[in-house]
């Protein structure tokens, strides 16, 4: 499957309540996603921070604006790549940035993981799920994949739930593994396009 039309333009995705879409160097877009990537309960969770090392992290943090310009160009660098498809959640009540969605770690052109975060201010409303099942449908229906992986923290529980609602069957427990810069342990759950087909999300 040749994805390079995805990396060239990524497409929005619409749903009833949000528009995925790739991020931009806007104030706006960088003031809203300020408020859950640089917030610890979301980002510790991420896979960037290793709270048993015992460090400041707070005190490690550059300054605001660096930190969005950082998180944008890399952003952007890694979809430039080919390496990742990044949207942000744009709540269509608001035109407020409320999260991330990503398809990242593509595999043989079949497989793909999925991440994603939400600002804790929307959680328990069902804006993960919603914007899942859009990413899931446009991996298995316009990229063609035939797998898709999450990984997610064993204390992640609102993750977790997010994954079997999602449809996903929990395969196994990674003791010790590593998530980016952390080791712990996760979950890896595991949904196959035939299932998706014979049960789609709803």
């Amino acid at each position: 499957m040749d994805f390079s039309k995805y990396f060239s333009c990524l497409p929005s995705i619409e749903t009833e309540r949000l528009l995925l879409r790739q991020i931009t160097s806007s104030k706006s877009d960088g003031r809203d996603s300020l408020e859950f990537i640089n917030d610890y309960s979301v980002y510790r969770y991420w896979g960037l921070f290793d709270e048993n090392r015992k460090e400041d992290y707070t005190n490690q943090r550059p300054k605001k604006q660096i930190f969005l310009d950082y998180h944008y160009k890399e952003t952007i660098k890694e979809y430039e790549a080919g390496n990742e498809l990044a949207w942000v959640m744009e709540s269509k009540e608001n035109q407020k940035v409320i999260g991330e969605f990503v398809l990242y770690d593509f595999q043989l052109d079949m497989q793909a993981d999925i991440g994603y975060r939400l600002n804790k201010d929307y959680w328990g409303s069902g804006y993960a799920t919603e914007a899942g099942r859009a990413v899931i449908d446009f991996a298995f229906n316009s990229l063609r994949l035939e797998r898709l992986q999450i990984r997610c923290f064993a204390d992640n529980i609102a993750s977790v739930k997010v994954a079997q609602k999602l449809g996903f069957s929990q395969e196994g427990l990674i003791r010790k593994g590593v998530i980016l810069n952390v080791m712990t342990d996760y979950y890896i759950f595991g949904l196959l396009k035939k299932e998706f087909e014979h049960n789609p999300v709803r």
